[in-house]
């Protein structure tokens, strides 16, 4: 596949609002590139969008609002604008040059600030999804553990469960060439999450007629607004598989809806779970929130359903960063037509998932270190970096007005004051 692609002739310019117009140049890439390979449908995307997004982070969010206040639900919208904007700019930075599309983020960062600046980017990226990815596998295993406990199996260990959480992704790993493969793990992934969310809602709401007096709440905590800002602003964090999933879209006019429509949804779920938890238990209330919820058959259930999103979600997240490696090192699987390709994929994923599963069981800390690193990459490449590589893309094509300026300005700040706020916290828990 070349890094660029040339589009039909005969299509109407891009618009310079950040939406694709109706007959845009990804459309018409689009029906070029679907020749070769199936394409899905924005109910897909949708559902990858949420399943990728709306992950473990929905569990800290009750006590996001302990730390800032009832304000903390203002936080979440604006994180929310954020996601969606940044999104929408990412995408909008792959057709910045009339007649091609860019294939990946990493080349989009290169057309904005070079080949080292591409590296750096790529480095970060990789490592984030890589990192998260092990660290889900990490708490599958444990969680399995925990949830098998007193029971035959209860001897096994954790160590055990890792290890066949990693033999999992790596048989969904293997069997997927494209995102769209995955799709009903993204289908189920999002299940699993709104059956979580159903539990925490009816079971705080259940929890409010067998207390006499209602915990303590605030309006707002100003000490402690940037700490909650920052827990929401990473609880939506995913937009490093943006590009992956527009171009996997039969129509990737659409994809600025499905994006609004998905980052809406997750927005919605967010604030469910985030007023219930805090207006149940208040400034009592614990992270994870599932602590706090009266012990039953229905935490099992919610820890039950955790598990089973962190699993359905690695592979999805996964496959993303392979394509683009795989794509890199010209083991063009995605066409199918040759079964060497298909070989060397194959050896390449099932190469990738020892280091991760390796690391994973034997590096003494692992998710300390993961997250110390993952708060500097996921606060640089999901805020900081979109936002740069946008203005240094576009400022010579067309005029920034102050409020978009203004606009561009506050996610950065906010990238950067997520940097500060969560390799201090991941270095304070060491």
């Amino acid at each position: 596949m070349n890094s660029q692609q040339p589009l039909l002739t005969g299509g109407e310019p891009r618009g310079t609002s950040g939406y694709l117009t109706s007959s845009s140049p990804a459309d018409d890439v689009a029906e070029v590139a679907s020749v070769a390979q199936p394409k899905g449908s924005a109910t897909e995307t949708f559902f990858h969008i949420v399943c990728i997004t709306a992950g473990t982070g929905i569990l800290q969010l009750p006590y996001a609002l302990k730390q800032g206040g009832w304000v903390g639900a203002l936080y979440i919208i604006l994180a929310g604008a954020i996601s969606a904007y940044t999104g929408n700019i990412l995408i909008k930075c792959l057709y910045h040059k009339q007649g091609t599309r860019l294939r990946s983020y990493s080349e989009v960062v290169e057309a904005a600030f070079g080949r080292y600046g591409r590296a750096i980017a790529r480095v970060l990226k990789d490592f984030n999804l890589l990192g998260v990815s092990g660290i889900f596998i990490v708490l599958a295993g444990i969680n399995i553990n925990a949830l098998l406990s007193g029971t035959v199996a209860d001897s096994l260990g954790p160590q055990f469960w890792i290890a066949v959480s990693s033999v999992l992704v790596w048989l969904v790993i293997v069997m997927a060439r494209e995102i769209h493969d995955v799709f009903i793990l993204s289908v189920f992934g999002t299940l699993t999450t709104v059956a979580t969310v159903l539990i925490i809602v009816w079971l705080g709401i259940s929890d409010l007629e067998y207390m006499h007096v209602r915990p303590p709440t605030k309006l707002v905590d100003i000490g402690m607004a940037p700490m909650s800002l920052a827990s929401i602003c990473f609880s939506f964090g995913g937009n490093l598989n943006w590009p992956d999933l527009e171009a996997s879209m039969q129509s990737p006019k659409r994809w600025n809806r499905t994006l609004a429509l998905a980052t809406a949804f997750i927005a919605f779920i967010y604030l469910c779970v985030a007023l219930v938890g805090y207006g149940v238990y208040g400034d009592l209330v614990k992270s994870p929130v599932l602590l706090s919820l009266p012990p039953g058959i229905a935490i099992v259930v919610a820890n039950a359903m955790i598990t089973a999103h962190v699993l359905l979600a690695c592979p999805i997240i996964l496959t993303a960063v392979f394509i683009e490696a795989e794509t890199d090192l010209n083991i063009t699987s995605t066409t199918g037509s040759s079964t060497c390709e298909r070989l060397y994929s194959i050896l390449f994923r099932t190469a990738m998932m020892l280091v991760i599963a390796m690391t994973a069981l034997f590096v003494s800390d692992f998710s300390k270190i993961v997250t110390i690193l993952g708060a500097v990459a996921a606060s640089m490449v999901v805020f900081v970096i979109p936002v740069a590589c946008y203005v240094r893309l576009f400022q010579g094509q067309r005029e920034f007005s102050v409020l978009e300026y203004a606009w561009c300005t506050l996610i950065v700040g906010v990238g950067l004051m997520c940097l500060f706020i969560g390799t201090s916290q991941a270095l304070a828990k060491l």
